[in-house]
């Protein structure tokens, strides 16, 4: 039986599930199908085009910390063949025709080495598929060219519309999306108050200008994690600096911006085109010529995955493409060094998704003083900090030791330093640091670029600051007792003499 005749697409009308079993009393889930008629042509020629070479296996870098021949990519492709001729395929067709004879059904059942497959195995394919961070280090280095980020995707898709996925731990990020607009099951109108504390802190002079007021032509949108996470908070305080110390005619939605999205994409749910179209109207409006965003996620799904939905009246860059082409322009210029050794990791989603390879380097490159030492694994093959495609919420432990991986190959490098281009990726690596101990410092690009324009790093200036204002209080609470106990001696001395 050819793979043509095995998926053959039938339209929802013929979807049937499978009737309800009992054994001993015990009442046993149907099967569901998986929806193959939503998945087009090219999928279905991407899925017969794997040549089970096993490349994939040498550069995994999930399967790098959980060695399962299940998880990689060609056996994925394999798994879910069999699964797909089981329920769509023509033997399978007939297996489960009443209108086949059953002697009939027996011989063809043993001639083809037919066999219904059940709840647990396909559950099995699903663990697996979701043990993924979709980084796209498989298609790089395959040899058929399969689009295996957008197959992974499509496969997961279909995997929730049969109500397989996506994984119980992963449940949470969805609901939250849904409910409060962003992952981390925040409230929305949390969303600017790093803003508030930041400015409080003397991180920041003012406060991000609010787009709808201003009318500015940049939209910064900052994303969740940089809004969200303390632990993060430099890329968006840094980013601020950055265009306010430029002079940029930018502005930000506030308490308005939405999660981008990515999220639901990468896990498969299909509300995703509804938080895109909402989004897309929401930024046409805005009259912007162009978008920026430091968040290496956003930026690509934006970029990429919205005009897939709806189209987009203004172009989109990473905040180091925008930084970048005004280096070029020459209006972006360095003053003050920044006398570091560091090392770059590329984000998967600005490297090999977007091909965002040059412009970090290109910035690092003309802020003088800095040094940059490459690891081994750079640019498109570049070893993924797990932080991404849901993995880090269904697989924390595997994430964990790819983060170590990682840094242990930055550590290698001598540098002082790990910087890379997005909070996802900052969250993610700063795990692999905290796990191992180690001691370099995690960056964004963004605190370099703020730190030569400015000529301070502004934590360590609000720290220094913070710490000087502690002990003038200490050597004045000091002297005010000292003062009181003078008086206090003076009393006495006057009592008794």
């Amino acid at each position: 039986m050819s793979n043509k005749d095995a998926m053959v697409h039938e339209t929802p009308e013929e979807t049937k599930k499978a009737p309800v079993e009992e054994t001993a009393g015990e009442t046993t889930p149907p099967v569901r199908e998986i929806p193959l008629h939503s998945l087009d042509m090219r999928r279905l020629i991407a899925l017969d085009a794997c040549t089970r070479c096993g490349e994939c296996l040498l550069w995994c870098p999930v399967y790098d910390q959980d060695q399962k021949e299940a998880i990689i990519p060609r056996r994925k492709v394999i798994d879910f063949l069999r699964i797909a001729r089981n329920q769509h395929g023509v033997i399978a067709k007939l297996m489960r025709s009443d209108r086949v004879n059953p002697r009939l059904k027996e011989i063809l059942g043993r001639m083809m080495g037919y066999r219904e497959i059940g709840n647990e195995e396909i559950a099995d394919f699903v663990k697996n598929l979701y043990e993924c961070s979709t980084c796209g280090q498989c298609e790089v280095v395959c040899p058929a060219h399969i689009d295996t980020v957008n197959l992974w995707e499509d496969l997961r898709r279909l995997i929730v519309e049969a109500e397989y996925g996506p994984l119980e731990s992963q449940k949470a990020l969805e609901k939250s999306v849904k409910a409060f607009d962003n992952p981390w099951q925040q409230p929305r109108a949390g969303r600017t108050k790093w803003a508030r504390r930041a400015k409080k802190d003397g991180l920041i002079q003012s406060e991000p200008r609010e787009i709808q007021k201003t009318g500015g032509k940049v939209l910064l949108f900052f994303g969740c994690t940089a809004s969200y996470d303390v632990n993060v908070k430099q890329v968006a305080i840094n980013t601020i600096n950055i265009l306010e110390a430029l002079d940029i005619d930018y502005g930000v939605l506030g308490k308005d911006e939405k999660c981008c999205g990515s999220v639901l994409l990468r896990m498969g749910d299909p509300a995703h085109e509804r938080l895109f179209r909402e989004n897309i109207e929401q930024f046409n409006d805005l009259g912007i010529e162009t978008l920026i965003s430091s968040c290496s996620g956003c930026f690509k799904t934006i970029m990429q995955d919205y005009p897939k939905v709806g189209n987009l009246n203004f172009e989109v860059l990473h905040t180091v493409e925008y930084l970048t082409r005004m280096l070029k322009r020459g209006q972006l210029h360095f003053p003050h060094p920044v006398n570091r050794r560091v090392t770059y990791h590329d984000p998967c989603h600005l490297g090999r998704a977007t091909g965002g390879f040059d412009a970090p380097r290109e910035i690092m490159a003309a802020i003088p003083g800095l040094e940059l030492v490459e690891m081994p694994r750079n640019r498109e093959y570049s070893r993924c900090c797990g932080a991404g495609g849901g993995l880090k919420a269904g697989y924390p432990d595997i994430q964990n030791r790819m983060a170590q991986r990682r840094v242990q190959e930055a550590e290698e490098t001598g540098a002082e330093a790990l910087v890379s281009c997005c909070p996802f990726c900052f969250q993610g690596l700063n795990v692999g640091i905290s796990a191992r101990q180690s001691t370099l410092a995690m960056k964004d690009m963004s605190s370099l670029v703020a730190e030569s324009l400015l000529g301070y790093d502004v934590f360590e200036r609000a720290a220094a600051e913070a710490a000087e204002k502690a002990e003038r209080k200490v050597r004045e609470k000091e002297q005010k007792a000292a003062e009181k106990a003078a008086q206090k001696a003076e009393k006495a001395e006057a009592v008794t003499g």
